[in-house]
């Protein structure tokens, strides 16, 4: 098919450079002078078209990949015929070499890309391709000279001096072939014009070479045709010392870091890695030794990396060569350019050095061939343009330091390097700073150190501040990192700044990449998984996984781990999220990032609805469309529990930009697994948050819902008495409001903490669940009767507390199992107080089973507790002590100290049944220290008094 103009230049642009990544910056300024907005957009139209014509162009990075064999491009098939041509050369078959040069030569038709419209920045391509034939012109008229096809020659030459007057490259050659013609007097004319040309045009004089020649001819002395610039001749005298001049211990590193300090494992891995190669050929391998150091911006690759290398120096002892490849940047550096470098410093003269990239690398691997040799490559931008730069055998070793992993160099061994331990970031900060003045104020010190959440970059840059200010005290410096919203502004110094190579970094992103970045600021959590940033994107998970892997690749987060729900996490550094933010602020519009936060609020809230279905609804009227409740998942537990710390960021972030609704209704969903869970702190601070957002916004009803929700968590954690006041003041304002559903909440919050008067709040609780059974509202009616059923045991009415449970089982059918644990439960101790043991100890071990099934832990640890005590009263003293023992450390570690206070008084009962009373009269001591911590006069006052019955029958058997 044929192209129009704009796709041929793309496609003339990818034959300039066959076999290499051109990145999408290149390919623009290739095709336009002056870029519009849309080239990005344009360009990626242009490849597909290509695509559609059948031409592979292949995504690599942030550019493109067309791959040719040298039957398929006639620039491949130039640079293949021109390489065995000059090897032939130099192997002295004069007469092959001449056919390869001319069957070279003969591909060349006109200028490259000449009928292509293309940008300025491809000239410079053009004229290295151009000076590529040159040089290859001239090899073969050397060849040809050497030949004796002299007369050839002259009629060739003659309209390339009128062509190239100024080339003294051409006029040698002329005057050669003149000479040994046997046209001696017009190889002089020859000089005098080349002469007079020079003169006129440039105001010099021959060359050296050139006068020397004329010297000869005037001489009549024999005259050889020159050395074929890229081959010396190996039969010359000293040939091996002309082919390839002597150089060892060659240092190109950087200077090592003075005070380097900790990343101990990490060198020891490195080392390790390259050490079995230093001066040995027999490690079972042909390949040389590569170690990939790879993390975040500032994270410290390419001190470590230096720092290795002089470790290193002496096994490496005939050289360590060292080049900076730019990958962090939007233009990382053509390889071609890193080994015109390395070659130079290894002694090869500019005169000889090949034109092209390959035949570059494999001058610098026969340089470097079995030499023991450590090649530094710092700050990759990905295989592609290190792999070149890798030696050929196996003595040498290289360490690549890169931004994100390499995958896909063989054989290398991967080191991902994250920020130092605490004890080595503070080292690092005191080294920079001085040990005195970190000492001075370890607080503060501290305070820095999470600031610049261990960053060695931040923490050079935080140290050379604090020198540069040695009166200035810590503690103003923290309080600008930690309250100062826009922190990078303090983290720059000199020439550091951590912004500007957070920059860098970004700049390289594509625009996708750009927004899935930001996307990272505005929410505060850990990590996220793939579909809160689609979420914030707008878009599907799938759509963001390729942003997702260039991020990675990048190093701006880490993909390693994977959550208890089986979904992969990105990190993504505590600065680094700064930046997102700061970005997220700049380049979003204010309506961008509001539809950005609602979207995510509400794929959290979907999400939450349907991994909650287990769970009891919140304490309030439920939101329309709340699903039926399903028997326990794990699976829903388990994503909720993952995503806890970034679901409870959503809330408070759409909080504070004053979403209301939809930082509401999430509270209101999540809630409820909060503290069934026991994350009270988490509930209360969540709810307090979206009720603060709904005050300012006057959305008096959303306020009431969530107050309702955060008294009843304070309730759940025995904290009754704290708001007491807070539910009468919500039940006055409901009536007065008119919102009878939400009265009947407030009512019978107001009846849970009535402790002090049961007989009033058992009416109270009562007449709360009529109201929910005109209501019709289920879920309120089993919480009502819940309540009645606890009350009535309080009050000793066992029987009553029976009648009301089973009228309760009778409706929680449907309803979260919850319900079910808390009745069996109230069952189990209202037949335990009526004297059936057996029959309680049935109901307990129902409870006990729904609450584990659950995941219930509170709700477990009461019923084992309820379950042991049963077992003690049936005479079952070495089980229930066991049971009590799990239950006593169960609350232990949830920091349920009245749990475990009250397990430490049935231990005392247990002991106390099978006549161990001095075991009984520890048990009671522990219980009631534990409760004198805690405001709890009701069990306080049995402690006191199982205490006192313990001492006086210890002393009645004179103990």
């Amino acid at each position: 098919m044929r192209l129009a103009a704009k796709p041929r230049a793309v496609l003339s642009s990818f034959l300039l450079h066959p076999n290499a990544v051109v990145s999408r910056d290149r390919l623009i300024a290739s095709v336009w002078d002056d870029p519009p907005r849309s080239a990005l957009a344009n360009l990626q139209t242009y490849v597909a078209v290509l695509r559609k014509a059948a031409i592979e162009v292949e995504t690599q990075g942030q550019g493109y990949l067309l791959t040719l064999d040298p039957d398929r491009l006639d620039l491949l098939a130039f640079d293949e015929a021109v390489r065995q041509a000059r090897l032939e050369s130099a192997r002295g078959d004069l007469a092959e070499a001449h056919r390869l040069f001319a069957r070279a030569l003969s591909l060349w038709r006109g200028r490259p890309a000449e009928d292509v419209p293309l940008a300025g920045p491809v000239t410079a391509r053009i004229a290295e391709l151009e000076e590529r034939r040159e040089s290859a012109r001239l090899d073969w008229i050397d060849v040809r000279l050497r030949l004796g096809l002299h007369d050839e020659l002259v009629a060739e030459l003659t309209p390339l001096v009128e062509t190239a007057p100024l080339s003294e490259r051409l006029w040698h050659r002329l005057m050669v072939a003149l000479h040994r013609a046997g046209r001696r007097a017009e190889a002089l004319e020859a000089y005098r014009r080349a002469r007079s040309v020079l003169v006129a045009e440039l105001g010099v004089e021959p060359g050296q070479e050139l006068r020397n020649l004329h010297a000869a001819i005037l001489n009549d002395a024999p005259v050889e045709p020159a050395a074929p610039a890229a081959v010396l001749d190996a039969s010359a005298p000293n040939a091996a010392e002309r082919r390839e001049p002597a150089w060892r211990g060659i240092c190109l590193l950087p200077a090592d870091i003075a005070d380097f300090v900790g990343r101990e494992s990490e060198t020891r891995k490195v080392i390790a890695a390259l050490r079995a190669t230093a001066g040995r050929t027999d490690r079972g391998s042909a390949a040389p030794a590569i170690a990939v150091v790879s993390g975040p911006p500032g994270v410290g690759k390419s001190t470590l990396a230096v720092h290795v290398a002089h470790q290193l120096r002496e096994e490496f002892a005939d050289g360590q060569l060292f080049v900076r490849l730019g990958g962090a940047s939007p233009s990382p550096r053509d390889p071609a350019d890193l080994l015109a470098e390395l070659l130079r410093a290894l002694g090869v003269d500019a005169a000889v050095m090949p034109a092209s990239m390959e035949e570059q690398a494999a001058m610098y691997r026969a340089r470097i061939a079995d030499r023991a040799v450590l090649v530094l490559l710092d700050d990759a931008g990905g295989e592609a343009q290190v792999r070149p730069l890798v030696p050929g055998t196996p003595r040498s070793a290289v360490i690549v330091t890169s931004r994100g992993p390499l995958p896909t160099m063989p054989g290398a061994v991967a080191l991902t390097l994250d920020v130092p331990p605490p004890a080595d970031a503070r080292n690092l900060l005191a080294g920079v700073a001085g040990t005195d003045r970190v000492e001075s104020d370890p607080e503060s010190a501290e305070a820095i150190l999470r600031a610049c959440g261990r960053l060695p970059l931040a923490l050079r840059i935080a140290g050379a501040r604090l020198v540069t200010r040695p009166a200035w005290p810590l503690a103003e410096f923290a309080r600008r990192l930690t309250d100062t919203p826009a922190r990078l502004n303090e983290l720059h110094s000199g020439q550091l700044d951590v912004r500007t190579t957070f920059a860098m970094s970004y700049a390289t992103l594509s625009p996708q990449a750009r927004q899935a970045f930001r996307m990272f600021g505005p929410i505060t959590a850990d990590s996220v998984a793939a579909w809160t940033v689609a979420a914030l994107v707008g878009a599907s998970a799938h759509d963001v996984d390729h942003s997702l892997e260039e991020l990675a690749a990048a190093g701006l987060i880490s993909g390693s781990d994977i959550d208890a729900a089986a979904q992969p996490r990105y990190r993504m550094h505590d600065l680094l999220r700064s930046f997102a933010s700061e970005l997220f602020a700049a380049e979003e519009s204010e309506g961008c990032r509001e539809a950005a936060l609602r979207r995510v609020a509400a794929e959290a809230r979907v999400r939450v609805t349907d991994a909650a279905r287990e769970l009891p609804l919140a304490f309030a009227p439920p939101p329309s469309g709340v699903p039926a409740r399903t028997p326990p998942s794990a699976e829903g537990g388990a994503w909720l529990s993952a995503e806890r710390s970034l679901l409870i960021a959503v809330v408070v972030t759409a909080a504070r930009a004053g979403l209301v609704t939809v930082s509401a209704d999430l509270a209101h969903a999540l809630a409820p697994f909060l503290i069934l869970r026991g994350f009270h702190d988490d509930a209360v601070y969540l709810l307090g948050e979206a009720i603060e957002a709904a005050a300012r916004a006057g959305d008096a009803s959303a306020e009431t819902r969530l107050r309702l929700v955060r008294a009843d968590a304070e309730v759940d954690r025995r904290r009754a008495h704290t708001v007491a006041v807070e539910f009468r003041r919500l039940l006055d304002r409901c009536e007065g409001a008119g919102d009878r559903h939400s009265a009947a909440y407030a009512l019978l919050g107001v009846a849970a903490t009535m402790e002090d008067d049961l007989r009033s709040a058992l009416a109270v609780a009562t007449r709360a669940a009529d109201r929910f059974i005109t209501l019709g509202d289920t879920h309120g009616l089993l919480t009502a009767w819940t309540e009645v059923a606890a009350v009535q045991l309080y009050l000793g009415r066992y029987d009553d507390a029976v009648t009301t449970s089973r009228r309760a089982l009778a409706l929680a059918d449907g309803e979260s199992v919850v319900h079910s644990a808390r009745i069996w439960r109230g069952m189990g101790i209202a037949c335990y107080e009526m004297g059936r043991v057996e029959e309680a100890v049935g109901h307990y071990r129902m409870s006990f089973d729904l609450s584990r099934e659950l995941r219930w832990n509170n709700g477990e640890r009461i019923a084992l507790r309820r379950l042991a005590e049963a077992e003690g009263a049936l005479g079952r003293f070495d089980r229930a002590a066991r049971m009590l023992a799990d239950c006593r450390e169960m609350c232990a570690r949830a920091g349920d100290a009245l749990g475990e206070a009250i397990t430490a008084y049935a231990l005392g009962e247990i002991c106390r049944w099978r006549g161990d009373e001095r075991a009984a009269l520890d048990h009671f001591t522990a219980c009631y220290a534990l409760l004198s911590r805690l405001n709890e006069p009701v069990w306080s006052a049995r402690t006191r008094e199982q205490i006192a019955r313990s001492r006086a029958a210890l002393g009645e058997l004179g103990a």
